[in-house]
């Protein structure tokens, strides 16, 4: 049952507060925490609680939350790990319903930890409290001016439409102080800590709902439940930016020291949030390009202006709008004729990129980047120049105000990259209400990014009901699998026949006649295949023969087998599928993101190219339609030199009912397919070999 979300607003929004572990030393963190809410303007009541007698900022310390007798909406904790228990059994006493723990010393620190967490958990549930942390740093909504931090916060910091999920309380600052630099406005700040007990689930279902949240940036070691991420995140009608950390062995042992996180093959990762419909970040310094690229509108086309003061810049810029994808807009000779009157020299050629080096009246900048915003051929532009402090410095700051209104007024884009001192950009960053880039490159990717959100597509994640299932009859056939522990090849297809996959037909044999008997019967050439459980690369293994098509083949392929499997040894005797591509379909219960499936190029491919794309399941059509067309090798799907396009609508299919499986049969913990065959166009697909191993929650 999921929670509704307006259950978390007491986190934000709350007309009281207690901070526990509050007394009058000088070097004191709690009294950080009154101060921070005091400095930036937190209108509700503030109380204090602390061992020790005495005043803070001209209010009595309480000794004890009983001692308060009057209504408390939200506690905020910093004591020692050991006390939190019993202070939270207090909080329940009260009728605090909502906590934020920042001491440390909980599971981050080892299975020492975990006794306390647990003791956390049980008065918290005893009780209904909800509380964020532990070993994070607190909570902000500069809305109302609630700073719950225990350390001191710039005074800089401005309301604005970004909200921040960090399970690191030092990333979450980093992120605080860059935004603050870049004169970007923050909305909700949460440090997650541990995740003990509220989680990014919870707080991004609250977010995606939460009026002052445009933009929403989350740091993540790892995924508490990525099942739920993703679908909370899928429906989300604001642009999600997720910093995924811990993305390999060697930063999972020491997040694990950090925040518990578990570690997610990387690879899934991306896929999920890519499913999801979020953007990955890599880096501290692609979230503030990112984000920058949200305060402007969206960049719907991919038709671009470039208009630079220098000459190399415009060759860079053009440079990064093909990296990224952009077509240059081009001019006709009489729309580039009005700015030829304004040159000096006349040396420069008119075209797009613009060059200005011989401009140097900035006022007819400003001419130039509207007549632009004015075109239908362009949907955004790039505005890069230089000066000096002291030398055009005014009428350079007025240029970029100039353009802050012409982008508020055309609602198209324009990213500005200037080339002057530190100083000076600092200035326009504070005075600007339109982002100022570095460099061309960033400016660029920041336009790449507003153009991915501004024109996608929402998924329709509408799964339909599929025909020719036989659920139970799968179920028969894992229950009977499940008793011996494994599932040979033979029940393997036969469960993929229960789900609507086509498949050659096959017999079984113990023996050399019951071989022949089937080979006869099939009416051509066969393919002989050890039936034995979870044997990959049977083919290196010597367990699968091919074009078998005479006595003599198959009486020596199986003596063969025998040598592999014993006297006992059974043979699946089965029709050669027609010629098509093969491509491998597969999928496997992942611990953080539930049932998945994988698609690529089949055969020996998977592994050399290692070209597939993972979703999680349940998967509409479109959804596995996108898969297919995900893939580096989907052109070889849709026919190269002279080939005839393959059944993508057959793969799809089946993407969607193994899917369907995967959700069916919790107990199917891996499943490969490989290889499917496709044939051309209209003409489907066949599973020709499987390999499934189960668990044991059948």
């Amino acid at each position: 049952m999921r929670e509704d979300p307006s259950l978390f607003s007491a986190f934000f929004y709350p007309e009281s507060i207690v901070v526990v572990g509050v007394s009058p030393d000088r070097m004191n963190l709690g009294k950080n925490i009154v101060q921070n809410c005091l400095t930036l303007g937190y209108q509700g009541e503030i109380l204090s609680v602390g061992l020790k007698k005495g005043v803070a900022f001209g209010q009595r310390i309480y000794q004890s939350l009983e001692e308060i007798d009057r209504k408390v909406d939200l506690a905020v904790i910093l004591t020692p790990a050991r006390t939190i228990p019993a202070i939270l059994e207090q909080c329940g006493r009260k009728g605090i319903r909502h906590a934020v723990i920042e001491s440390g010393g909980f599971s981050e620190m080892g299975e020492d930890g975990r006794p306390l967490e647990k003791a956390c958990e049980d008065v918290a549930k005893k009780h209904g409290i909800r509380f964020i942390g532990p070993n994070g740093i607190g909570v902000i909504n500069l809305e109302v001016g609630l700073a719950l931090p225990f350390m001191p916060l710039r005074t800089d910091l401005t309301l604005g439409p970004v909200s921040i999920l960090a399970q690191s309380g030092g990333v979450g600052l980093s992120y605080l102080n860059f935004m603050a630099d870049e004169r970007v406005g923050i909305n909700k700040f949460v440090s997650m800590g541990n995740k003990l007990n509220v989680d990014e689930n919870d707080l991004l279902s609250f977010l995606v709902h939460d009026k002052g949240t445009k933009i929403i940036l989350v740091y993540l070691e790892g995924f508490t439940d990525g099942r739920r991420f993703v679908e909370i995140a899928s429906k989300s009608e604001k642009p999600i930016l997720v910093h995924k950390s811990n993305r390999f062995e060697a930063s999972a042992r020491i997040a694990h020291s950090h925040t518990a996180a578990l570690f997610a093959d990387d690879r899934l990762v991306d896929h999920a949030l890519e499913q999801a419909g979020c953007i990955r970040l890599n880096a501290l310094d692609d979230a503030m390009d990112y984000v920058k690229s949200q305060t402007l509108p969206p960049l719907r086309g991919n038709r671009l202006a470039v208009v630079s003061r220098s000459g190399g810049h415009a060759v860079i810029a053009a440079d990064a709008c093909a990296y990224y994808g952009f077509r240059l807009a081009q001019f006709p000779d009489d729309f580039l004729r009005k700015f030829e009157s304004r040159f000096r020299a006349h040396v420069i050629r008119l075209q797009n990129p613009l060059d200005l080096g011989d401009l140097f009246e900035l006022e007819f900048y400003e001419y130039i980047v509207e007549e632009m915003l004015k075109r239908d051929d362009v949907d955004g532009v790039l505005l890069g120049h230089g000066y000096r402090r002291g030398y055009e410095q005014e009428a350079s700051r007025e240029l970029f105000k100039k353009v802050e209104k012409l982008v508020e007024q055309y609602q198209k884009p324009v990213a500005t990259f200037v080339l002057t001192e530190a100083v000076e950009a600092d200035y326009l960053k504070k005075n600007v209400r339109i982002p100022v880039f570095s460099a061309p490159e960033n400016a660029m990717r920041a336009l790449s990014l507003s153009h991915r959100w501004g024109t996608r597509k929402a998924l329709t994640r509408e799964i339909r009901t599929l025909q020719n299932i036989d659920k139970a009859g799968a179920t028969k056939i894992l229950a009977a699998a499940a008793g011996r522990g494994e599932v040979v090849l033979s029940e393997a297809m036969d469960l993929l026949r229960s789900y609507g996959f086509s498949s050659p037909p096959s017999r079984l044999a113990r023996s050399t006649a019951e071989a022949l008997e089937a080979w006869r019967k099939s009416k051509g050439p066969v393919a002989m295949k050890i039936n034995r459980p979870h044997i990959s690369h049977k083919s290196d293994r010597g367990a699968v023969r091919l074009n078998l098509d005479s006595e003599a083949g198959l009486a020596e392929a199986f003596e063969v087998f025998l040598s592999l499997g014993g006297k006992e040894t059974e043979v699946m005797i089965q029709a050669m599928a027609n010629p098509g591509k093969e491509v491998i379909l597969g999928g496997k219960r992942d611990l953080c993101f539930g049932p998945i499936v994988v698609f690529g190029l089949g055969g020996i491919f998977v592994e050399a190219l290692e070209d597939v794309v993972w979703r999680i399941a349940p998967l509409s059509h479109e959804e596995a339609r996108g898969m297919i067309q995900s893939i580096k090798g989907a052109k070889v799907l849709r026919g190269i030199r002279g080939d005839k396009p393959y059944d993508a609508g057959a793969i799809a299919d089946l993407l969607v009912r193994l899917s369907q499986m995967l959700v069916d049969h919790p107990g199917i913990q891996e499943i490969d397919i490989n290889p499917v065959m496709v044939f051309h166009d209209g003409m489907g697909a066949q599973a020709l070999d499987a390999r499934i191993i189960i668990g044991w929650n059948q």
